[in-house]
């Protein structure tokens, strides 16, 4: 995710800046950075998550990546900016005289001779009317916000309720977005691998006592719930897990504010969720290098120290934890 975010994207928005992408060379963009984010690999397989999602705030269940489809649209109506208040610029005073010939950039026809990048860019007039009030603001002060427009053009779609957990997370990204697809129940256990016909028998790989979903994983599986028990008393925080629907509630209720306990308890969950999926597969996979519940609790516990480390205000009272 953040290399996808830090180079990929960045790369392709600063080319937005200068010219507006076909959506053609958008979709395969996309296609390479989505494949990447699952598999490593330019090519993959099918996602957990659809790529729409995953370009979500994080509030409304998505990792905040841009969408490059609408940061695209914000790159021509940046351009249609341009046109109608840089009467300075060279490029804007061509398009007045080549194309506009004297009319206002609102009520010009589109002409004929128009090369894709000018019609794309006359047909964002729509968005400005739909938009008249940001667009006023914006003028009001003399300057166009990328952002802004943006987050005019995203989608409005309900938030969840487990997004702080995500959210300033310090655990290790990789950490993080398990929790994330644990929290939209996305990640391949038994069940979901049945549903889909990858599979035929559903039951826990480690009590074979009952179907192996994540409220059974985390929760119920007298192995695995074990280790969130003595990550939780590590702690020293006094709760029993009910079931995982539940435990997101708690979990977002405590986890409010930039307390001390309040992110260690956020970085231990997806640590802990992450350190579970791990000891998970490793059993499937792997029987023989599976490791005991105690030394999988003490290796999570030393991530979550490790991690929580790397805030310095909050040394002092991680240190009394590891007394």
């Amino acid at each position: 995710m953040l290399l996808v975010k830090s180079i990929f994207l960045a790369t392709t928005q600063y080319w937005m800046m200068c010219f507006p992408l076909p959506k053609a060379v958008i979709h395969k963009i996309e296609a390479i950075c989505r494949a990447f984010v699952w598999t490593g690999k330019d090519k993959g397989r099918k996602s957990p998550v659809a790529w729409q999602q995953v370009c979500r705030p994080i509030k409304q269940g998505g990792m905040d990546i841009i969408n490059m489809g609408i940061w695209n649209q914000v790159a021509l109506l940046k351009c249609l900016w341009n046109i109608a208040n840089k009467m300075d610029n060279l490029w804007v005073k061509w398009v007045h005289f080549y194309y506009l010939k004297r009319n206002s950039i609102w009520n010009a026809p589109i002409p004929s001779n128009c090369t894709w990048i000018m019609k794309a860019i006359f047909d964002r007039r729509s968005d400005v009317q739909e938009h008249q009030q940001t667009w006023q603001m914006m003028q009001n002060i003399g300057k166009f916000s990328m952002k802004r427009m943006y987050e005019k053009l995203v989608p409005d779609v309900p938030t969840v309720n487990w997004s702080s957990l995500i959210q300033h997370n310090q655990a290790r990204p990789r950490a993080v977005v398990c929790l994330w697809l644990a929290c939209q129940d996305r990640l391949a256990t038994k069940v979901r691998l049945k549903r889909i016909g990858i599979l035929q028998s559903e039951l826990c790989s480690f009590c074979n006592d009952a179907p192996e979903d994540f409220n059974h994983l985390l929760i119920e599986c007298r192995i695995c719930s074990a280790v969130w028990k003595n990550v939780l008393q590590w702690l020293q925080v006094r709760h029993i897990p009910c079931n995982w629907l539940e435990e997101i509630t708690w979990l977002t209720s405590n986890t409010r504010g930039k307390g001390f306990m309040q992110n260690m308890l956020k970085l231990s969950i997806a640590e802990t969720v992450y350190g579970l999926w791990i000891y998970r597969n490793t059993n499937i996979f792997d029987r023989d290098n599976v490791d005991n519940t105690d030394s999988v609790a003490r290796k999570i516990v030393d991530m979550i120290i490790q991690r929580g480390w790397m805030k310095p205000k909050h040394r002092d009272k991680l240190a009394l934890l590891m007394l």
